[in-house]
């Protein structure tokens, strides 16, 4: 059995990028196999941690300084997360390129339904950017979807990241057609997250779906006002979303409005 005060003593190294204390505890623990000290609840290994961290210098160690095991790369938690999930999900872009070129499984899946791209995708700023763009260039597949239904275009949706939907909607433009399990298209997340950037966008390439229903029946005009995104419900109205939508169960968008208490801020909007 591994010594747990070894274990949690060299993850907790690994983890505060503390090299000097890491290579000393190889060296006098003889440790060949760093894979066995894992966190106890998520399984997490060193690997995991310093990815996460970005902690380029233990990363390249791990990878590089041992002789075992094979699939360190692509050692897996509990939860099926790899090390690659995780620089993907804190937006180590350089971690990501690494792990990438010693061979990282570029579509493997966290509890069978998360990629990297899914991870790295609800993210925002240019180090998301970089690991997005770093992912594609290593054939990351767009198309993936979770359990929910959800490919990396909903999750960029969702963040808001306009570059990031630059950089998807450039290379496959027909990710923009992908619903969700209950129907939401990419314009109702954009629109209940309140992304006037991206509601541009999706418009610019089809003006029609500023009314697609989902599911239930609703439209992206619903979706703004659940939102409580007054702004972007005007400029849905602006771009010929119908006012007098009904979803499912008859509601308009000014009876959604009723609901969450924003009857009179609305009415102003579709006065004008």
């Amino acid at each position: 059995m591994t010594n747990p005060n070894l274990s949690r003593d060299f993850l907790h190294a690994c983890q505060s990028g503390n090299l000097s204390s890491v290579k000393t505890l190889v060296s006098k623990h003889d440790i060949r196999d760093w894979t066995l000290f894992r966190h106890s609840t998520s399984g997490d290994t060193a690997l995991h941690v310093a990815s996460r961290e970005g902690h380029s210098n233990i990363v390249r160690y791990l990878c590089e300084a041992f002789e075992k095991p094979d699939f360190r790369v692509d050692v897996a938690n509990k939860d099926t997360k790899r090390p690659l999930h995780e620089a993907a999900q804190f937006a180590r872009s350089d971690i990501v390129k690494y792990l990438i070129e010693k061979g990282a499984t570029v579509d493997a899946l966290k509890r069978a339904d998360w990629t990297p791209l899914m991870l790295a995708c609800t993210k925002t700023g240019s180090e998301a950017d970089e690991c997005i763009t770093a992912l594609f260039e290593a054939k990351a597949n767009p198309f993936f979807r979770n359990k929910d239904g959800w490919t990396p275009l909903h999750m960029v949706c969702r963040s808001g990241n306009e570059t990031a939907f630059d950089l998807l909607v450039n290379r496959f433009p027909e990710c923009v057609d992908g619903r969700s399990n209950n129907g939401r298209s990419a314009m109702h997340i954009a629109a209940f997250h309140g992304h006037a950037g991206i509601i541009d966008r999706l418009v610019a390439l089809d003006s029609n779906c500023v009314n697609a229903r989902d599911s239930s029946g609703s439209t992206p005009l619903h979706e703004a006002i659940k939102g409580n995104h007054l702004t972007v419900a005007r400029q849905l109205i602006n771009f010929g979303a119908d006012v007098e939508a009904t979803d499912n169960v008859g509601q308009t968008v000014l009876r959604v409005a009723a609901i969450i208490g924003n009857v009179e801020a609305v009415g102003n909007i579709l006065k004008d």
